[in-house]
């Protein structure tokens, strides 16, 4: 009886190595492209977090809605709008006598050039000054 491998045997251990070794490849391959998209929409989120929170700061009757608009910087492929309405006393959930409530919901959108990511958070202001 001889000793050693076949040409088939090597064959077949070529093969079903390089399955494998493709495999693993694939597996860090979809892994970095998920943490490019991850990271994205973590931008995204802190993007629109900040944003609510400059649009909130502003007196209530400065506030008011926002055209799309490209951020600067390191993040200039994000885009965000602000979308300011007044809340009508039928949207609250207690009564307030009036049509006017003194209330505005604000809703940030950001925008991701390049990717179909988008974030929408909102928020409630109410005129301080009532």
């Amino acid at each position: 009886m001889k000793k050693g491998f076949t040409l088939i045997e090597m064959v077949m251990t070529i093969v079903i190595g390089s399955i494998a070794v493709y495999s693993v490849i694939m597996i860090f391959v979809n892994t970095t492209s998920r943490n490019a998209q991850v990271d994205n929409l973590s931008i995204a989120v802190n993007l629109a977090s900040s944003k609510i929170e400059q649009v909130s700061n502003k007196e209530y009757l400065n506030i008011s809605s926002e055209a799309l608009t490209a951020f600067t910087g390191q993040f200039t492929n994000f885009s965000s709008q602000v979308l300011a309405t007044n809340v009508s006393s039928t949207e609250l959930d207690t009564s307030t006598g009036t049509s006017e409530t003194g209330y505005k919901k604000i809703t940030v959108f950001i925008l991701t050039s390049g990717s179909a990511l988008s974030i929408e958070v909102s928020a409630m202001v109410t005129d301080a000054s009532n």
